[in-house]
Parts: C-alpha cells; structure tokens; sequence
C-alpha cells in the first residue's frame, strides 16, 4: 500500500511538472516571421540641413531649416532564427520633411536662367517674412537583428541598418511687407545615402506591439551636383561643391535625428 502511494505521488508530481512546463511553453509568442511596422516622430535637421535663417540658404551656407518630423512604414522578413535572437530583412518605405521660418523678407524675385551666377550678390534683409519647406521621400533596404529580452518573447530590441534612396525637393518663399509674396522651386533631386536604427517593442499580444526608437539618416552621401539655374523660379538642390557657379557654393551634407514612436503588427513563425 505504501509503494502503490508513493508511486501514485510521483505520478502526481511528474504529471504537474510537464504540465506546468508545458503550458510555459506554451505561452510564449511566436519568433514572427513577416513584421510590418509604422512609425511617426520628430526629426531634427542636422549637418547643412540645418539653419538659423532663410538668408543662409541664399548665400549657400545650409538650407535654413531647423525642425522637422518623419515617418515610415516597415516591412520585415525573417530570414534567421537564433535561441534568442532573430536576423531580418527590412524594406522601408519613408517620408521626412523639414521647414525653417525668419521674421525678415530678402527681396529676392523669382529667379531666372543662369542664377547664381559668379556676380550674385547676397540679398539684404528687409521688413517681412520668409520660409523654406523641404520634402524627403525615401525608400530603403537593410538588415535588422532583434534580441528578446525575455522568455516568452514579449520584449525584445531592435538594431538595424540600410541603404537609403532619397527624391528631394521644396520650396522658398519670400515676402516684403506690402508686397507681393515671391516663390521659387527647388527642384528634385535624387541622392544615395544610409541609415541606422535601434528601436524597443513590447508585444502587447503575440500580434501587436508597441514601438519606441531613435533614427539617423545620412541622405546624401552620393549623388551630389550643383548647377545653375535654367528655368524660371527652378532653383537646382546644389548640393554639389562648385565654384564656377558661384565663389560660395560649397559641397553640403544633409541628415537627420529622428525621434519616434509607432505600432507593430506581427505574422506567422514559429515557437
């Protein structure tokens, strides 16, 4: 009788041991195999992006913005599966834009063919305001790893890079008091640049997350040119050092800091 009881409570204790581990097993999400993430935030201009005033546009010093915000859509692909860790590749569709304002008007009319020439004079300041909008659409792949930072999966980081292809273009304004306002176009421009990111998701449920993370972008590392203006009010990005055109058109870099938050939503994979 003692040994049917004793082997009756090892039965007992061996079948809530796989029990237990069983359903901890169970619980844990999924190592997802496609992620698809949104993000919206704010993004600080950085490098020659950057500005203090729209007359350092017109002397070709930066583009005179001084804030911004961002957003993007990722698409993720898993392509490998570690104990606690995950490598996936990222296609990333992104749109950035940047805007600076001054209290002073520059009087400068639309331009026409040929500006700015060797003889271009800096405008003067005057009564009035001015602005500058810059647009930043991009597409990118890359690679993310991601670390879970817990057993059933529900938190976990974030660590990626990628190649960046940008479509860049805007406009500047200007408007004296009591006149008119003056507008010119700066026309699109196509650069190669790259981008890095880390980010911090907590699921939510094993479909849904939360999102938290930090960007940089370096937009145009390659593909910089500069020339002169050929049509009325088409301003070129002159990004590109050349001072045939003018004595102070220098090369210039454009990134940015991106601060931002969004949603997860997650597919497929595997215990």
């Amino acid at each position: 009788m003692k040994k049917l009881i004793l082997a009756l409570s090892v039965l007992v204790i061996f079948s809530s041991s796989l029990f237990s581990q069983t359903a901890i097993i169970s619980s844990k999400f999924t190592k997802p195999f496609f992620s698809l993430e949104g993000n919206f935030g704010y993004a600080m201009p950085m490098f020659d992006l950057s500005g203090s005033n729209i007359k350092e546009f017109y002397d070709f010093k930066n583009y005179g913005t001084n804030s911004g915000y961002m957003g993007n859509l990722k698409f993720g692909f898993t392509v490998a599966n570690f104990r606690s860790t995950q490598l996936r590749i990222k296609w990333t569709i992104g749109y950035g834009r940047f805007f600076g304002s001054d209290n002073y008007a520059y009087n400068v009319p639309k331009v026409t063919p040929g500006w700015p020439t060797i003889n271009y004079t800096s405008p003067l300041a005057a009564s009035g305001t001015s602005s500058i909008n810059l647009h930043q659409p991009y597409s990118s792949v890359g690679l993310d790893y991601v670390v879970f930072t817990d057993t059933k999966r529900t938190s976990l980081f974030t660590f990626g890079g990628d190649i960046i292809v940008s479509g860049m273009f805007g406009k500047v304004f200007d408007q004296p008091t009591g006149k008119a306002e003056e507008y010119n176009n700066i026309t699109s421009a196509i650069r190669f640049g790259f981008g890095i990111n880390t980010d911090y998701t907590y699921r939510a449920t094993e479909f849904f997350g939360l999102n938290a993370g930090l960007r940089f972008q370096f937009t145009n590392l390659i593909g910089k040119t500069s020339s002169a203006v050929t049509d009325d009010r088409d301003i070129p990005f002159n990004d590109g050092g050349d001072t045939s055109i003018n004595p102070n058109l220098k090369s210039r870099n454009m990134g940015y800091f991106g601060v931002h938050g969004g949603v997860v939503f997650y597919f497929g994979g595997r215990k």
